[in-house]
């Protein structure tokens, strides 16, 4: 994670890891890549963010995989939410 974001943003980045409930792990450390990434560049499209064409295809190709949901994504915020 980005060092400028303070001491609790591992909190948050690590609870939404744990709720997109990801089966795998290279799952879950490319959805923490993207976590930082999109992170860093609010409002931004992904391959601003992303920065170059290996992590933005890299991203891509996670959005693409059949074992990630959009629901899985938005887990944690969700909960936070209700």
């Amino acid at each position: 994670m980005s060092g400028d974001m303070g001491a609790g943003a591992a909190g948050w980045h690590d609870d939404e890891v744990v709720s997109a409930g990801l089966p795998d792990k290279r799952l879950a450390r490319r959805f923490c890549r993207l976590l930082d990434q999109m992170s860093a560049a609010p409002g931004q499209p992904v391959p601003a963010a992303c920065g170059d064409w290996a992590a933005t295809k890299a991203a891509y190709r996670f959005f693409d995989n059949p074992r990630v949901t959009e629901h899985g994504m938005l887990a944690g915020q969700q909960r936070r939410t209700l």
